[in-house]
């Protein structure tokens, strides 16, 4: 006797509770593309150790700054800032919105000292005092970062702060940068009391502080837009340095230790470097924006350095760099995309570039510059299209050699692609304002009749199986059409002061629609005529739902910090979190035979999870 369908369905969810999580099977793993990081900090007793805090986890190196190996306990967890303590540095903290993480052992071994959002931070030279600024503003601990005590007083509140430092010689005397014309704060008794240390500065904001680590009153401040501001009276008052610096954004400044008269600074104009304190400065020394700089404390010909979410390494004290990133899986992750024809082929892109692996996200490799999106031709697996630069760009030979296709596209950035399954060469864009159409060797089409003029599209999804209807929306609300975007009507009922952020359409049920804003979910059983609230998994928010391309009824809900599953249509759902780390991005791409799964987003590199055993379903 077959058995009740609300059984059957528990034996199916046993049975994927039961499946074993082999290495790369059953369970997610990262292995890249590799990318950059948001803190560099050298080990000060041995300079071939180096930190990464990344949006991805902390990663250590061992071989100054060459390779990298994540921090397994803290892969996926995003941090912001990290130091070691000057006189012992075993001692290694780490700043999350997930809370103060310490080391013990140089980074070997880590665990949460702290439970509250920790922004930045910075310790003493014996790492027994830490100072974190927090969501009630900069809190002091007195022993190590296991207890804080109450925000001090004199503070700015609604401010950003983007740098703490502490006096080497003095703890009690800390400093803080400012993301407006505050400036610079400073405090002489631990945090308790803060006054403005501002004298001088005259720009709109600070990115950066960096403090000499022999002479402690001497500091320098890095504006944005501006020029560096020194002070050698700890902060009574600022000079700016103008001998040789442009006005620009000076996101990070780096002292060398051994002869801190050397020093280093990151720019949206390239990296200035100083030999003289300041007193003159040379470059850019290369002409891309950087926003990270770090000189090894031993070595000053080594430096490291972050641009455009690269990690560079530099032998000749910053004359030239090259890509320094391997094993830092913190890759900033805009889109992905799967070869229709073999799953095992899967393509990033962000930021660093193009990027591709043969084997499901274990190896990769670079096959093109900064992109915003990438898509695969339906057709034939080595036409690849991208948006490089906001320019729509195709390459015929799987992304040797790339071309400008933008015949008929007027100026502006393009910021989607959308490949059509059914009529080869048929493709979709985005353009301001506008949808845009390309048929064959036609040229580019504008396709927005009935888009509402002002409205600004944020997607578009098509129905697989009958490419003719097409669903684009955004603050506008959400419209259909139905022969193949000539021709455009709202399908919003239910949907009203709804703004979606995307669609997907039931490969086997075309009227079966989801779309999702807000961290709200919503349903239509009838092409988008009507739509009514949908029940994802409780606690969790809505970010992105997807249909598994194979099995009917198999729904993901990707959330901000979770996976779910449900093979019941949503009336049930269940997490698949072995092996994902807290975050994983936004982008969720389900290969052709929905065997193998795909995650990433900002920071968070390509989550790649394979069923390696044939998968159950209902019948």
């Amino acid at each position: 006797m077959p058995l009740p369908r609300s059984l059957r369905y528990l034996c199916v969810l046993i049975i994927l509770v039961a499946l074993p999580a082999f290495a790369g099977d059953n369970r997610w793993t990262i292995n890249g593309p590799n990318g950059g990081t948001n803190r560099i900090a050298f080990d000060p007793a041995d300079s071939s150790i180096v930190y990464a805090a990344s949006d991805n986890g902390v990663f250590r190196s061992t071989d100054g700054g060459q390779h990298w190996a994540a921090a397994a306990s803290l892969l996926g967890t995003p941090f912001g800032d990290l130091a070691v303590a000057g006189s012992d540095p075993t001692k290694v903290f780490a700043s999350s919105v997930y809370g103060l993480f310490k080391s013990n052992d140089r980074g070997v071994t880590w665990s949460a000292v702290h439970p509250f959002a920790s922004f930045k931070l910075a310790v003493s030279a014996d790492g027994s005092i830490v100072y974190s600024i927090s969501t009630g503003g900069p809190i002091r601990s007195s022993d190590g970062g296991a207890t804080f005590g109450s925000a001090g007083s004199g503070f700015p509140t609604a401010t950003s702060v983007t740098a703490l430092v502490v006096d080497p010689q003095n703890s009690d005397t800390v400093y803080a940068s400012l993301l407006s014309t505050a400036g610079v704060y400073k405090s002489v008794d631990g945090g308790a009391h803060w006054t403005a240390a501002n004298t001088g500065l005259t720009a709109p904001g600070y990115y950066s502080l960096a403090i000499d680590p022999v002479n402690s009153a001497t500091l320098y401040a890095g504006p944005g837009p501006g020029r560096i501001f020194k002070t050698t009276d700890a902060g009574s008052s600022w000079t700016e340095l103008t001998n040789g610096l442009s006005t620009t954004y000076y996101r990070a400044i780096s002292i060398s230790k051994t002869s801190p008269t050397a020093i280093l600074a990151a720019t949206d104009a390239g990296i200035y470097k100083s030999t003289d304190a300041g007193a003159s400065w040379a470059g850019p020394t290369l002409p891309f924006s950087a926003t990270i700089i770090a000189i090894n404390p031993v070595d000053p010909t080594i430096v490291l350095a972050v641009s455009s979410f690269n990690l560079l390494r530099s032998a000749n004290s910053g004359l030239n760099f090259a890509a320094s990133s391997s094993g830092l899986t913190a890759f900033n992750t805009q889109s992905i995309a799967v070869d229709p024809r073999n799953e095992a082929v899967v393509y990033a892109s962000g930021p660093q570039g193009i990027f591709k692996s043969a084997d499901r996200g274990v190896n990769w490799s670079s096959i093109g510059t900064f992109s915003q999106a990438v898509a695969v031709d339906p057709f034939n697996s080595q036409t690849l299209y991208a948006i490089t630069s906001g320019v729509f760009q195709r390459s015929i030979d799987g992304g040797n050699v790339w071309q400008s296709f933008t015949t008929g596209l007027p100026a502006g950035s393009e910021s989607f692609i959308l490949t059509d399954p059914q009529i080869q060469g048929t493709l979709y864009t985005i353009l301001g304002n506008a949808v845009y159409k390309r048929t064959g060797s036609d040229p580019w089409v504008k396709s927005s009749t009935g888009l509402p003029p002002n409205g600004f599209p944020a997607f578009l999804a098509i129905d697989r199986n009958n490419s003719s209807i097409l669903y684009t929306g955004g603050a506008f609300g959400l419209f259909k059409s139905i022969d193949g975007g000539a021709n455009w009507s709202a399908s919003a009922g239910g949907l009203s002061g709804v703004n979606p952020g995307g669609l997907a359409v039931d490969p086997f049920d075309s009227r079966h629609l989801l779309t999702w804003a807000s961290s709200s979910a919503y349903e239509s059983t009838d092409g988008g005529a009507n739509w009514a609230p949908f029940a994802i998994a409780a606690d969790r928010q809505a970010i992105l739902l997807a249909f598994d391309p194979a099995v009917p009824a198999v729904i993901y809900n990707s959330s901000s910090d979770s996976i779910d599953r449900s093979v019941d249509g949503g009336k049930n759902w269940f997490p698949m979190q072995n092996g994902l780390g807290r975050t994983h991005g936004n982008v969720f791409v389900i290969a052709p035979s929905g065997k193998t799964i795909y995650a990433g987003g900002s920071g968070g590199g390509v989550w790649a999870f394979h069923f390696a055993r044939a998968r159950a379903v209902g019948h």
